[in-house]
């Protein structure tokens, strides 16, 4: 499920705009302040930023310039209740993927955002070599074998590359040890000590300085982003 973060002041607004998304069946949520939805932004994984243009601390086009330095493939909406040629053409160089103007109807502003996101839906199945975490930055080349840490190639087991790209395959899902032997080892748990898939995992971790893969006692383990 995408996640949508909206930056509003306007509460009524906000709450319209946010009741209108859901029932399309994503998962939004709403922060007033911009200094704080960048606070709430490193820990929490969003495909798409709505922020309104006018703000106490930042206006939107500085919160998403911060926003995208954190994520560089973030999708971005501004709203303004007063465009202006200028504001717009600042918004485009920093890389904002719509400039809205708040005048038009909750329901047009929803099916931009829907719009917005189909596309990127589109583009990653056109993209079918790569796999990612925007939150942990890493960059997956199944075609290559090849993994990337904040830009830099690094070299991992063939243990640790099967291990990766299953996690981020299955992210959000909570994957057993049993599950874990028969993919990567493709034998039975029985034959395999549980103590071998912990330490490939430790070393994973280690290797890529990794948070997001979280255990979970007595069961198995979960990629959380």
């Amino acid at each position: 499920m995408y996640k949508i973060l909206i930056v509003e002041e306007d509460e009524s607004y906000s709450t319209k705009l946010k009741e209108a998304i859901e029932k399309k069946g994503y998962d939004v949520k709403n922060i007033k302040d911009p200094v704080e939805a960048v606070a709430n932004f490193v820990n929490v994984h969003y495909d798409l930023v709505v922020s309104e243009q006018m703000m106490e601390g930042m206006n939107g086009i500085q919160m998403i310039s911060i926003l995208r330095g954190i994520h560089p493939t973030l999708k971005s909406m501004i709203l303004t209740a007063n465009p202006d040629e200028e504001t717009e053409i600042k918004a485009i160089e920093a890389n904002v993927d719509h400039y809205f103007s708040k005048n038009k109807s909750i329901d047009v502003t929803t099916k931009y955002i829907e719009e917005l996101l189909r596309k990127e839906i589109m583009l990653k199945s056109e993209d079918g070599n790569e796999l990612e975490s925007q939150r942990e930055n890493i960059v997956v080349d199944t075609k290559k074998r090849q993994v990337t840490k904040d830009g830099e190639v690094v070299e991992v087991t063939r243990k640790e590359y099967e291990l990766l790209v299953m996690f981020l395959e299955n992210k959000g899902i909570a994957l057993s040890r049993e599950e874990i032997a028969e993919k990567i080892w493709t034998i039975d748990i029985e034959d395999i000590e549980l103590r071998v898939i912990d330490g490939h995992i430790k070393r994973l971790r280690s290797k890529l300085n990794i948070f997001c893969i979280t255990s979970i006692r007595g069961y198995g383990y979960k990629w959380d982003e």
